[in-house]
């Protein structure tokens, strides 16, 4: 079914997922603040409760993820709520491996896709969550406001939107059809917007991105001279990177602000753990290398 954004898609989940007083919904500190936001206010309206795992970052592999969330199950955690790719840190999380301890420990698990769409290879019904939500107005270009909401098989009957529709009783499909009045114009790009990624090379063209990405934040570390933080592996990096700032976090809204207004560069300086970090981003045909390395001179001239 097609939604407004993410956010919106694990809200529908949320407000249908049967909680109880005392279970728990899962997820990690690398969450959007927008879905802990989404997740606190659930639990509260059923005297549940939020666990967030510490994963690390600096992080040197995948596995540490897994075994982060792993540790941060108990007996009563009943949903889990697992990015697969971070919004402030840019880590890609290795969804198979997250859905197969879901199931593993009996667990229903929501994968926030959100970056995912045209950054790294989807196959949704491979991956087996019961819940897969993502954007297709980020790395696919489509209008703002065109997301999608997966849900499987034996959850279909269970989940509803937030808004009840003409749709109501008639199956997930027809309940989320068309909820209120709205502008559907988005959602009616998708199919094309699908098609011109593919028709720009699919895998080739996100292969592109990442080779941006790559050689722009090797570029920044080496202007600021700070360290990278993960290993240069593509299985925990796609379209977008995380560089950390050696600036108090304070001072990232001032940095932001002055690199738009006075520099005219456009580029998330992200207050996240008590650290600042930028996070680029790569797209082939839009960015170009150069830019890269004009951002950290930039950076080190007004950090230095």
């Amino acid at each position: 079914m097609f939604v407004q954004n993410a956010t919106a898609g694990i809200n529908a989940v949320l407000s249908s997922f049967p909680l109880e007083p005392g279970d728990q919904i899962l997820t990690t500190n690398h969450r959007y603040d927008a879905v802990r936001f989404t997740l606190d206010r659930a639990a509260a309206a059923r005297g549940a409760s939020v666990v967030e795992a510490t994963v690390p970052f600096p992080i040197t592999s995948p596995a540490e993820v897994v075994d982060c969330v792993r540790r941060a199950i108990t007996s009563r955690t009943r949903l889990m709520i697992l990015d697969q790719i971070t919004s402030p840190t840019a880590l890609i999380y290795p969804a198979h491996a997250l859905v197969d301890l879901a199931r593993e420990h009996g667990i229903a698990v929501c994968i926030d896709g959100a970056h995912a769409p045209g950054q790294v290879d989807l196959d949704i019904e491979g991956l087996g969550a019961d819940f897969w939500v993502g954007n297709l107005h980020k790395w696919l270009c489509a209008p703002k406001g065109t997301a999608v909401l997966c849900v499987a098989k034996p959850w279909q009957d269970r989940i509803h939107p937030t808004v009840t529709s003409h749709g109501h009783t008639k199956g997930l499909d027809q309940e989320f059809h068309w909820c209120g009045t709205f502008d559907p114009t988005a959602w009616l790009t998708a199919p094309a917007a699908v098609q011109l990624h593919r028709d720009q090379g699919g895998p080739a063209f996100r292969a592109a991105h990442h080779a941006l990405v790559r050689q722009g934040r090797i570029e920044i570390a080496s202007a600021l001279g700070v360290d990278l933080p993960h290993p240069d592996e593509p299985t925990l990096y796609g379209s977008m990177a995380t560089i950390p700032l050696p600036i108090p976090v304070d001072q990232t809204w001032d940095l932001f602000t002055a690199l738009r207004e006075e520099d005219g560069i456009e580029v998330p300086i992200i207050p996240w753990r008590e650290q600042a970090w930028v996070r680029i981003s790569g797209f082939a045909g839009y960015n170009r290398p150069e830019q890269y390395s004009l951002l950290g001179k930039t950076l080190a001239r007004r950090l230095g």
